[in-house]
């Protein structure tokens, strides 16, 4: 086990993540954000303002005690945009190691802009997009084909460097925005890959993009409170951008959704992202709250196989370690449910392929374990709701929670808040059966000794019998998942047999 620090450095604010690493999976135990504003009152020589570099440097000793206190092996510290294009940048770094003995790595755009792709690309079950990360005086670029990065750019303007340049409200504001515009669009016009892009999702990295999207959510009083992998049409975003972009500043106070302090800096970021929309066509935004932290640790925990396979697969590994699961268990019953979803496929009658659902379910049913036994399968669906579960859209992450949360008992319901706004009512009758499915399965290895190797389904007019194949006699794995007979008539309409061969 080793205890990692990242911190971020830039424009607008400080930010540190504190995280275990065991193996290559991990667990976030701590974070922080300090709003230093390293980029905003810049000298006419270009160096960095004294009063924010000793805020910055005074921040940056605070993280340093809670490493040390929390028995940090190792901080790793990147500095971006402002510091980087600072002229005073070599003062700022040795007066931040005398001060707290903590060593500054400087990287360039291209870097930040591939720290903020795998951060993304790891986080997201998505292949081609256009991917946009709004610093405070910088914003990234990066065009993705095939999970890989085909062209990137990191651009010298950023949400505070615009808000300065900008003014954004009052009467102005339709010219001063029409100005702003007209000078992304100059940066862009000089990069021809960019002209070439057309109808390709938008993933958001950033503070930007996620008040967006906590801004619509509290709109449309969105169920989930996720916003990784929030999903948007570009008309919602525009309905944001012109709700927003004209009040003064005492008026966005009231908008609910957006970050007190990102109140002077926010309207000029949301032009930036409906800029982009406007001149590259965009078809959707995704949300990622994953982005230039989560790519360094990617970088340093999967080393030159930094781009996974399986996003969603790494995602649950991960949460098995983290949750103490059994993972021979969690395996065993993830292959018996499985194999039964395929057998008895045409009696469930499923509009679309729920296997990766049903995987999340059967791998993590027990997690509830974790808060306390009795009435584990109720905190197994908060717990999987809540949890980063990468590679699934909220409706597929929500389904697979009350799947698990009906492998004990089928006594837990969803309130009307959830299944009106993301579940239909015959999306509810699949989801039952899955969890009878799943109930079974769990009982074919209650002993937890992987007794039952298979169960073959043979489907009646008026039953279906799982003949099992075990290596010893498997009267208690029998009657246990005989428990289930019953919701299985009432679901299936046909009677549960259930033998040994």
């Amino acid at each position: 086990m080793k205890r990692l620090s990242i911190i971020d450095i830039g424009s607008n604010s400080i930010r540190l993540v504190i995280v275990d690493i065991n193996n290559k999976y991990f667990k976030v135990i701590d974070e922080f954000k300090e709003t230093v504003r390293l980029g905003k009152d810049i000298n006419e020589d270009g160096s960095l303002c004294s009063k924010r570099m000793k805020k910055a440097i005074d921040t940056l000793g605070f993280f340093k005690k809670l490493c040390d206190g929390l028995n940090v092996d190792k901080i790793i510290a990147v500095a971006t945009e402002a510091v980087r294009k600072a002229s005073n940048r070599e003062e700022f770094i040795r007066n931040v190691y005398r001060e707290t003995e903590i060593n500054i790595e400087i990287i360039d755009g291209k870097m930040e802009a591939y720290y903020d792709f795998l951060g993304g690309i790891n986080s997201l079950n998505i292949n081609d997009c256009l991917m946009i990360d709004i610093g405070g005086a910088s914003t990234e670029l990066i065009e993705v084909r095939n999970k890989q990065i085909k062209n990137s750019i990191s651009f010298p303007f950023g949400a505070l460097s615009l808000s300065e340049k900008f003014k954004l409200s009052g009467k102005e504001c339709m010219i001063n925005e029409s100005h702003l515009k007209d000078y992304i669009k100059e940066f862009f016009i000089k990069v021809p890959w960019i002209k070439n892009i057309k109808d390709i999702p938008l993933v958001g990295i950033g503070g930007t993009v996620r008040n967006i999207a906590k801004i619509h959510r509290r709109k449309i009083k969105y169920p989930f409170d996720t916003i990784h992998n929030y999903q948007m049409t570009p008309e919602q975003v525009k309905e944001i951008h012109n709700f927003v972009v004209c009040k003064t500043m005492s008026s966005r106070k009231k908008v609910k959704g957006l970050s007190t302090d990102r109140i002077d800096i926010f309207p000029n970021a949301v032009s930036v992202i409906n800029t982009v929309m406007e001149y590259c066509n965009i078809s959707e935004i995704h949300v990622s709250t994953k982005g230039l932290r989560d790519g360094i640790l990617y970088s340093y925990i999967l080393k030159d196989n930094s781009i996974l396979d399986d996003v969603l697969d790494f995602s649950l590994r991960n949460l098995m370690i983290n949750y103490n699961i059994n993972v021979v268990h969690a395996e065993r019953v993830w292959t018996m449910s499985s194999s039964l979803y395929t057998q008895l496929e045409s009696l469930i009658k499923i509009p679309k392929d729920f296997s990766k659902i049903l995987k999340v379910s059967s791998l993590l049913h027990d997690c509830g374990i974790t808060l306390d036994y009795h009435n584990h399968h109720k905190h197994s669906f908060y717990m999987i709701l809540n949890s980063n579960i990468y590679g699934l859209c909220h409706k597929d992450i929500l389904m697979a929670a009350y799947i698990a949360a009906l492998h004990r008992k089928h006594d837990f319901a969803l309130t009307e808040a959830y299944y009106k706004k993301l579940i239909k009512r015959e999306e509810l009758q699949i989801i039952e059966k899955l969890g009878v499915l799943l109930q079974i399965s769990e009982s074919l290895d209650g002993g937890l000794n992987g007794n039952v190797e298979q169960a073959d389904a043979i489907i009646d007019e008026n039953s279906v019998t799982l003949k099992l194949h075990s290596k010893n006699n498997p009267f208690l794995e029998i009657n246990e998942a005989s428990m289930a007979s019953d919701k299985f008539k009432k679901l299936f309409k046909k009677k549960l047999i259930i033998v040994s061969e």
